[in-house]
């Protein structure tokens, strides 16, 4: 019997697009895949019912003082949480409509929460910042349940291993812990220092996205090989660990040093990794590859800079958030009417029929 081939068996299928004014840091699937949420720069949290043929806007839920990176959905669906570059956290009730708040922590953060992330029972919710501090959170209040850790660098990402019980964080040096969910304790350090260099007065790298697979036995870890600091350049790269053993498995590099960053990574219930990066000047890659593998099985080159994937895999629904293309960065490029375009992001929004 002839075993079918990956690419096509797993191939995206554009079916929608998403253009998100001004831009959002990263697109995320309800957990039913009944809609899309997004983080804004303006502050707000973007919301799009999926139920139809095209997707149609809800009313965004606004209130926050900066800008929204770090968003996440409770396992039922039922609450999303929210939280913006000056330290607030909200908790919003997504069985009203519209949304309701529920919680609001003004200081949950001296400054910019990274990322957030609910434990398997949706009691508990993980933060961090850019004051190095990590905190359990009842997701009924928003109140730490004890003590903030404080680490020694600045935190990028947490994720709660599928086990609610521990978790993993991601730092701006490299390095990754486990940590047990009720004390706060760290129970193990894993090296991924391969992602960070110190280079022309700059810390390059980090860990820039850290997820486990769907039985928690392997943990991806992404960011970049550094070349140099400046414009930055690097091998985009996940590092694959055992995650009892902390034993690095596999490592695996994406393109040339000018795509940079990986993003965002899914590890596949069917053994694979799917990531994207976004690099420089406008590169972009949604690569699906096999650890045991050189090559990857899905390259598309296409999309500038994505900066996340969310793949709902229940439905094979997968969404892109990226940049437009000819995008501005320096304020040079103007209009016929001589107004400063913005850049918006593209949410692409793929279908696998696998």
């Amino acid at each position: 019997m002839d075993t079918p081939d990956p690419a096509k068996k797993f191939e995206p299928k554009e079916y929608g697009l998403v253009t998100a004014v001004p831009q959002v840091h990263a697109a995320r699937f309800h957990p039913q895949g009944t809609m899309l949420a997004a983080g804004g720069f303006d502050a707000r949290l973007r919301l799009w019912d999926l139920a139809g043929e095209e997707p149609v806007e809800l009313p965004s839920l606004a209130g926050h003082h900066g800008w929204v990176q770090a968003f996440t959905f409770s396992p039922d669906g039922s609450r999303i949480y929210s939280a913006d570059s000056w330290g607030q956290i909200r908790g919003w009730d997504l069985t009203n409509d519209p949304a309701k708040l529920i919680w609001n922590i003004d200081d949950a953060h001296d400054g910019w929460v990274r990322d957030l992330h609910v434990n398997a029972d949706g009691t508990h919710l993980l933060s961090c910042g850019r004051d190095r501090r990590i905190c359990v959170r009842d997701t009924s209040t928003g109140e730490c349940l004890f003590d903030p850790i404080l680490h020694t660098n600045e935190v990028f990402c947490v994720r709660y291993h599928p086990n609610g019980k521990t978790f993993a964080i991601g730092d701006d040096r490299g390095t990754v812990l486990i940590i047990d969910g009720a004390s706060g304790k760290t129970l193990r350090r894993i090296d991924a220092s391969a992602l960070y260099r110190a280079h022309r007065l700059q810390d390059v790298g980090g860990v820039r996205a850290l997820t486990f697979n769907a039985d928690g036995t392997t943990l991806a870890v992404g960011g970049t090989v550094p070349k140099n600091g400046g414009s930055v350049q690097g091998t985009p790269t996940v590092l694959l660990f055992d995650e009892a053993s902390g034993e690095q498995k596999h490592t695996l590099g994406f393109g040339a040093t000018t795509h940079c960053y990986v993003h965002d990574i899914h590890l596949h219930s069917s053994g694979f990794v799917m990531v994207v990066t976004s690099g420089t000047p406008g590169q972009g890659q949604i690569i699906f590859q096999r650890p045991e593998e050189d090559k990857p099985f899905f390259q598309h080159t296409k999309i500038p800079n994505c900066h996340s994937l969310s793949f709902h895999e229940p439905t094979g629904q997968l969404a892109v958030a990226a940049t437009n293309r000819g995008s501005n960065g320096n304020g040079r490029r103007i209009n016929k009417e001589g107004e400063y375009e913005g850049n918006n992001s593209p949410i692409h929004l793929f279908r696998i029929d696998a």
